[in-house]
């Protein structure tokens, strides 16, 4: 008995051991919230005092000229004042924003290569593709800058007139949907549509969102799922009719138009979009660039900027951003396995 008794504390002990070994191995393995989690109240002014002290690249993994360059320069420009070191955009894009995320990804994590991280490149792209070359976890949140909805429109021609409408005849026959390509942001929130409520819609994959919206206008698809702010001249225009937003609150260019929560209430899909620092990079210059965003997202010169733009600003924290990240690579995983979407198809 004395043997069992002795016995019985070294066991629990031991137990206590393997279970906190094993929330140790947890928290080492979450290391993208856990950056976040990390960052010092107080940086080290051994670190931070002197930084930035030459110009900051800030990498687009998209052409420019688009509506995701857009918005990359304009938090380039006003983070370049807040710094005191102009962000310098780099577009290199390719492979569907891949190949600048990548090379990001192995940049020097020393706060002077950054990336305009996004949906398609960070919740999408690790989903869909084999070799991306890097994950969610080889970057670090800054800040979400900005977010914007989506939005379902079709051809004035189409019999339906209204969401409600829509919905009914999708249910009867199948409806043709165009968007930007095969895995695209449109493409997923598509088929996350088609399981969600129940509709029958088939999908012609474009190279890009202007042939699709170009087709829809002509009448040769039945519909487009784009941007908000891509679709919304031809729907005041009159050109497309706009059925629903994609978004938790209405669109800001046109409140006018239905959520499409209002019909489909667990139906809620943003394309977000804010800066990233390759893993690794020391806790003070995050620190830094964190509060260089939270102050620029806070400007009201800012916030009318990305209300011209159609968008809306990036309220959440870097630990927010973060759960929205790992939240939405979730969805869109569990959405590409299920409708089996498969790139270039």
């Amino acid at each position: 008995m004395s043997a069992i008794a002795r016995t019985k504390p070294n066991s629990q002990r031991m137990k206590r051991m393997l279970k906190s070994r094993s929330n140790l191995l947890t928290i080492a393995t979450a290391s993208l919230c856990v950056a976040v989690m990390l960052l010092p109240a107080a940086p080290a002014r051994s670190q931070s005092s002197t930084y930035p002290e030459k110009p900051i690249t800030l990498v687009v993994p998209f052409p420019a000229g688009g509506a995701t360059d857009a918005g990359a320069r304009l938090f380039a420009r006003y983070l370049g004042d807040a710094l005191g070191q102009p962000l310098v955009v780099d577009n290199r894009a390719g492979a569907a924003g891949t190949i600048g995320s990548a090379y990001v990804s192995r940049a020097n994590p020393d706060g002077y290569t950054l990336l305009w991280g996004s949906t398609s490149t960070l919740a999408v792209a690790p989903n869909l593709y084999k070799n991306t070359k890097y994950d969610v976890h080889s970057f670090i949140p800054l800040g979400m800058a900005l977010r914007g909805p989506m939005m379902l429109a079709g051809n004035p021609a189409l019999e339906a007139k209204d969401l409600t409408q829509l919905i009914t005849l999708a249910k009867k026959r199948p409806l043709t949907v165009g968007t930007a390509g095969s895995g695209s942001l449109g493409h997923l929130a598509a088929e996350y549509l088609r399981e969600s409520a129940g509709v029958q819609l088939s999908h012609v994959p474009y190279r890009g969102g202007n042939p699709a919206i170009t087709d829809a206008l002509g009448g040769q698809t039945d519909l487009v799922l784009d941007t908000a702010s891509a679709l919304a001249p031809y729907v005041r225009s009159n050109k497309l009719r706009a059925y629903a937003v994609t978004g938790a609150k209405p669109y800001i260019l046109m409140p006018e138009v239905p959520l499409m929560k209002s019909a489909v209430p667990s139906y809620e899909v943003y394309a977000w979009f804010g800066p990233f620092a390759p893993a690794g990079t020391p806790p003070a210059i995050v620190q830094r660039l964190v509060d260089a965003m939270a102050k620029v997202s806070a400007m009201p010169a800012v916030k009318k900027e990305l209300a011209a733009l159609g968008v809306e600003p990036g309220v959440q924290t870097p630990r927010q951003f973060a759960e929205v990240i790992q939240a939405d690579g979730r969805k869109w995983s569990e959405i590409i396995s299920r409708a089996g979407v498969r790139p270039g198809e």
